[in-house]
């Protein structure tokens, strides 16, 4: 296949991948799961909220608010969030009360309840109930101004059975753990990085200097994925709090964060990479040297790197891997002290070798825990 042919196949491969990473997470058994507790949340609390007494059933519209947002991933996170949001929701009512008492005109109670609530807002410890301060505040100026003491009643009544409603819900269908999911975001993105290599091992194999700068936004996009990863292992982790689930099926993160912190650093490097090639092709952000002679035993490690990074992955054929990349390295960094080089390149030869050392230590630490 011609080199231009197969630069476009990789990126379509490369966008392809992306999109269904994308996607992946949406049709998971956990996100399914959770979107059945919240429409069986938000209806349950709907019709017990429309059998309270008197004219607290003409608030029942807050009931499924409340439901929704009780229904949380884990049933530590429902707990927590409801017992947030009703303090955030009685400190704001309160406020409103007390505005409407003071029997002062809308223009003069609106602004004056919506600032009060922003300020107490910044009140960290109120968690996801910050942002219903105002919300509620405002909500009693201007809506419940007729008839406070009824609204406010209504208001907390009906959002308080929403909020106890989503918790049940959320205890009769144990959420999953999540500990599988967490662990498949960092298999995809040993993947992903193995696919960057590959393809920065493309473009040095293609005519010199590339045309293409793609690349490198792919570098400032693999830290954002690392990031992600390492929520979704922190989201694992919480869903195994109070959960019945975790009982018979225990689970050990710290092989998740030693993974999330290997490819953290993996990343950082081939981000050093990539922009010791942009040096050496735009002279941006500085100009930098890449010896003529080093162009195909470099491009012939990153392709090695690819292939340690997927053996690191699915543990299959590791020392092959392990001793071809070395090699690889070695011809690179031959070529680094023969050849009259400045600093950019043997930013490469570092990221080169730092990577091997890093991915090293990462696999036998896996190994000594699996003895």
């Amino acid at each position: 296949m011609p080199n231009g042919e197969r630069t476009e196949t990789s990126r379509v491969a490369v966008v392809l991948r992306r999109g269904l990473n994308t996607a992946r997470p949406i049709f998971t058994r956990f996100r399914l799961l959770l979107a059945l507790k919240a429409a069986i949340g938000v209806t349950a609390a709907w019709l017990i909220g429309r059998l309270l007494p008197g004219e607290l059933n003409e608030y029942a519209y807050y009931a499924p608010l409340g439901a929704l947002l009780g229904v949380a991933p884990t049933i530590v996170s429902s707990v927590r969030t409801s017992v947030e949001l009703i303090t955030g929701i009685v400190i704001g009512l309160g406020i409103g009360w007390v505005l409407v008492a003071t029997g002062s005109p809308w223009y003069v109670r609106a602004p004056v309840a919506a600032g009060l609530g922003m300020l107490i807002a910044g009140v960290r410890k109120l968690g996801e109930g910050r942002s219903y301060v105002a919300i509620a505040a405002v909500f009693v100026v201007i809506i419940g101004a007729g008839d406070p003491d009824s609204y406010v009643a209504g208001y907390v009544a009906q959002f308080g059975i929403g909020l106890f409603v989503g918790t049940v819900v959320n205890l009769v269908f144990i959420p999953p753990l999540m500990y599988g999911y967490a662990r498949s975001r960092i298999a995809d993105l040993k993947s992903d990085f193995a696919a960057a290599a590959e393809d920065l091992a493309t473009v040095l194999t293609t005519a010199w200097p590339p045309d293409r700068a793609d690349w490198l936004d792919d570098a400032r996009r693999r830290q954002r994925s690392v990031d992600d990863a390492e929520e979704m292992v922190r989201e694992a982790k919480e869903s195994g709090r109070g959960n019945p689930r975790n009982i018979w099926r225990r689970f050990d993160a710290s092989s998740d964060d030693a993974d999330i912190e290997a490819l953290r650093y993996v990343g950082l490097r081939l981000a050093d990479i990539s922009d010791a090639l942009g040096g050496a092709i735009w002279h941006q952000p500085v100009a930098v040297t890449i010896p003529d002679e080093a162009i195909d035993s470099l491009g012939r490690a990153l392709s090695a790197l690819a292939e340690y990074i997927r053996a690191w992955n699915t543990d299959v054929d590791v020392d092959e891997a392990r001793e071809t990349y070395a090699a690889a390295v070695q011809d690179v960094g031959d070529v680094f002290e023969r050849a009259e080089t400045e600093s950019g390149f043997g930013t490469i030869v570092f990221a080169l070798r730092s990577m091997l050392g890093r991915i090293d230590e990462r696999i036998e630490e896996s190994s000594a825990a699996a003895e």
